[in-house]
């Protein structure tokens, strides 16, 4: 109910200021995404593998992103609230108080110099180049990367454009991806991210988080480091990515985890793009991903773009794992998950 009344406050102050205001302007955003998706494994709980927080049910007719935003900005202020429903939020912020798993972004800036940007509060991570804003993306899904590195981060961020197409960003945060900081956890996450631009077309990008992942009296130092980068020339594209931590263990030497994605992206016409992925995601320890596990993808897309703000996406997906960690019905397990999934999004 307190959302809801939010949502009014927010509608309300768009009609009561929102082109009134001669000094700064407001904006209003929304985002819909619904989706099907079906699981060939038939799992009895109607949950996709537990290392995915996008696209999650099977067999449902579901949302996986509603979100409503409105953005501020004057010469040197500007801030963002954005509330958010749907299984992306119920998955990935399960953990955090309900009324955190509701925020999808929370924050205030202001500009301390011509280039320089101090902003605080819940904000996208500097991580990865895949957002919750599926339609950004290549793919219907999100790679392996992304659904297991922060999607976003709670903290202050400073932000310096040293060259119109060098950026350099550098955080303190309350963990990773965290909005409130767990019991007895110490410190502050600390990470820094650049990205360069040296021509059109292309984009590279480095980031890394540094923190303590442990509770009093245990310190588990963690070291996580994410590179891509993203070529586009006409009707192609392709990106590449890579993933490396290392995390102090409770006992014996560090454990550590890797990740790799390669996308291809062909736009077959002004309507239609075809996409293809191959992965693969190391955790053998279990830092990241739970049970500890290896596990290979490919998949590849289709998608219509009824227009500028409409779009239809059809995926299939396969995952490949060395032993049997994909259930099945009655309590078994297969080496193997296979999924179709179909979306329709709306950027407004």
């Amino acid at each position: 109910m307190k959302i809801g009344w939010l949502f009014i406050f927010l509608i309300f102050t768009y009609s009561a200021f929102g082109q009134a205001d001669d000094k700064g302007k407001l904006k209003f955003t929304g985002y819909l995404e619904t989706y099907y998706a079906y699981d060939f494994n038939q799992p009895d709980d109607q949950n996709r593998p537990d290392f995915l927080y996008n696209f999650s049910r099977h067999n449902e007719l579901s949302f996986n992103l509603a979100m409503l935003k409105v953005a501020y900005e004057s010469d040197g202020i500007r801030a963002n609230l954005a509330l958010m429903a749907g299984t992306y939020a119920q998955f990935n912020l399960a953990d955090e108080p309900t009324w955190a798993q509701f925020v999808n972004e929370a924050s205030l800036g202001i500009k301390l110099h011509e280039k320089l940007w101090l902003d605080v509060g819940i904000m996208p991570s500097h991580i990865g180049f895949e957002s919750w804003i599926g339609a950004e993306g290549w793919h219907l899904s999100r790679s392996l990367l992304a659904e297991n590195s922060p999607y976003f981060l709670t903290g202050a961020r400073l932000t310096y454009a040293l060259k119109d197409n060098l950026d350099l960003t550098l955080w303190a945060t309350n963990g990773w991806q965290n909005v409130q900081r767990a019991e007895r956890s110490r410190g502050i996450g600390i990470g820094l991210g650049i990205n360069h631009r040296p021509i059109e077309g292309l984009e590279i990008n480095y980031a890394n988080y540094f923190g303590n992942e442990g509770l009093d009296p245990i310190r588990l130092l963690r070291f996580f480091n994410n590179f891509y980068t993203q070529y586009q020339i006409g009707a192609w594209g392709l990106t590449f990515g890579a993933d490396y931590g290392i995390q102090e263990a409770y006992f014996g030497n560090p454990n550590n985890w890797y990740g790799l994605t390669l996308s291809l992206r062909r736009e077959v016409s002004d309507k239609f793009f075809l996409a293809g992925r191959a992965e693969h995601y190391s955790d053998p320890r279990g830092i990241i991903l739970s049970r500890g596990l290896e596990v290979s993808g490919l998949s590849c897309n289709l998608d219509y773009r009824y227009n500028a703000t409409t779009l239809f996406r059809l995926e299939g997906r396969q995952f490949i794992s060395p032993r049997g960690v994909f259930s099945l019905p009655g309590g078994t397990f297969s080496k193997g998950n296979t999924a179709v999934t179909a979306s329709f999004s709306l950027n407004f």
